[in-house]
């Protein structure tokens, strides 16, 4: 690794952000249609990828995915790339640094993959050796000249098929996902449901999320706790009619808003009403 690579990396980390790569620009695949293109610098050399990991425990009888039970990532991995970024000029002045998560232009597990921080798994997910793929990806794109970080193969992913036979749906295929079967994406689909849909809904009995392919995964089994402290303090597995209120200030699914997270809510609620009656039908 050069000299610059690595202060470079080293400002990153003074933003607290522990694991980061380099590729180059050109080997990150763009994706079309996406609006934050607009921000890339021109004349982008390197790309700086960070990644953020989320695992603060299982959380038994959660109704949200392991990374929606967290405070919003969102503004927790951006603020952490912003101070990044902010480091970055002081030390490289006249450079431009560019920090994007989520909402990214960049295909960002090939991105991860380039840099050396992982492998792609057949459920589309970065695979990494120490958080499994319990993390999310950000990335600062520079006008810097970077050298790449080593991007070895690990076999991570290996020949395991476990993701493919977890998911209920059939919705894996090629290491992608097929949005329109995968329950996780019918939780945030906005609309008319059709009546499949929403039996999905209520058998995956997750008010955001799914996790099923992710909790398959045998790298998933015994993953590194979070290192970052609004993750691990800020935790709230569940979410009810009484509290999403609150939970809407800060928490990933806020961006889809009320009226959807309340659909979702009655669906678990209609599930739930005829055990109760079955329930109460046996005792005596």
């Amino acid at each position: 690794m050069s000299k610059q690579t690595s202060e470079a990396i080293a400002q990153i980390k003074r933003a607290g952000i522990l694991s980061a790569g380099v590729c180059r620009f050109s080997d990150a695949p763009l994706l079309p249609g996406v609006r934050s293109a607009a921000r890339l610098p021109k004349a982008a050399k390197s790309v700086l990828v960070c990644l953020f990991p989320y695992y603060a425990g299982d959380f038994p009888g959660r109704n949200l995915s392991l990374y929606a039970v967290i405070p919003d990532y969102h503004a927790v991995a951006g603020g952490m790339l912003e101070e990044a970024c902010r480091c970055l000029s002081a030390r490289f002045p006249g450079e431009a640094f560019a920090p994007f998560v989520d909402a990214s232009p960049l295909d960002e597990v090939t991105a991860a993959e380039r840099a050396g921080l992982g492998e792609r798994g057949r459920n589309g997910q970065l695979l990494t050796a120490e958080y499994g793929s319990f993390v999310f990806i950000g990335e600062i794109v520079t006008t810097m000249e970077l050298e790449p970080t080593p991007a070895e193969r690990l076999n991570l992913c290996g020949g395991c098929s476990a993701c493919l036979a977890a998911c209920p749906t059939g919705a894996l295929a090629g290491g992608m996902v097929r949005k329109e079967r995968c329950r996780s994406h019918l939780t945030q689909k906005k609309g008319a449901l059709s009546e499949q849909e929403r039996r999905e809904i209520a058998e995956g009995g997750f008010v955001w999320g799914c996790d099923r392919c992710t909790l398959a995964c045998p790298r998933n089994q015994n993953p590194a706790p979070t290192p970052i402290e609004a993750f691990r303090k800020g935790a709230e597995p569940v979410v009810t009619g009484e509290n999403l209120g609150r939970l809407l200030q800060n928490r990933a699914f806020a961006y889809r808003g009320r009226a959807l997270l309340e659909r979702n809510l009655a669906i678990l609620a209609e599930r739930e009403e005829p055990r109760r009656k079955n329930s109460a039908r046996l005792l005596p």
